[in-house]
């Protein structure tokens, strides 16, 4: 057995956009490490799609729609996964979305959505998550992506570098707070 298979095998694993691209890649992956996988994401069809797929190849999955700007839909979220599942041992902040154009051309909805997606989605799935893997006191896992973006800087990508800025940030501050409190909780940043 892999040091990963045995980490990872038999729990909870919770991945908001997970519909499609690197959200569903994990997910899958999750769920051949014998996970029990929530899947989530605005589109409700592809989810449903991703977790079908996996309970076809035997594994188990449930898909849990949820917008992560909206606070409360992560709460549900999280109850969902406690409900069927139990304690999550890997969360991961994936949803995220990249917004092209200088920075005084975009529209105040793009900013907005941007920083509420890829940074206060980052944020609010750990405001929902957290406690409870901290109340569980088991080693678990809390992992937000970033970018490659999230270490430097390109032109006409300010909104999406600063937002994946954000997240390295914010998961460094995280990881220093986890071990001020002494939680079994392992964060990182991921940064394709």
């Amino acid at each position: 057995m892999t040091k990963t298979r045995e980490a990872f095998e038999g729990g909870v694993a919770v991945i908001t956009g997970s519909g499609s691209g690197i959200g569903e890649g994990t997910a899958r992956h999750a769920a051949s490490l014998g996970m029990k996988v929530v899947v989530s994401d605005v589109a409700e069809d592809r989810i449903a799609r991703v977790a079908a797929d996996i309970n076809k190849d035997g594994g188990k999955a449930i898909a849990v729609p949820a917008d992560v700007r909206d606070a409360k839909a992560l709460d549900r979220l999280a109850d969902a996964a406690e409900k069927a599942f139990g304690d999550v041992r890997l969360l991961i902040n994936n949803a995220g979305i990249e917004t092209l154009g200088y920075s005084w051309e975009l529209s105040a909805e793009a900013w907005e959505k941007i920083i509420g997606i890829n940074i206060n989605g980052v944020v609010q799935g750990v405001r929902a998550f957290a406690p409870r893997m901290i109340a569980a006191n088991k080693p678990a896992y809390i992992a937000n992506v970033s970018s490659v973006g999230g270490v430097g800087q390109m032109p006409a990508q300010g909104a999406y570098v600063m937002s994946k800025h954000a997240v390295l940030s914010f998961s460094e501050c995280l990881s220093l707070e986890m071990q001020a409190v002494g939680a079994p909780i392992h964060v990182a940043a991921i940064l394709p």
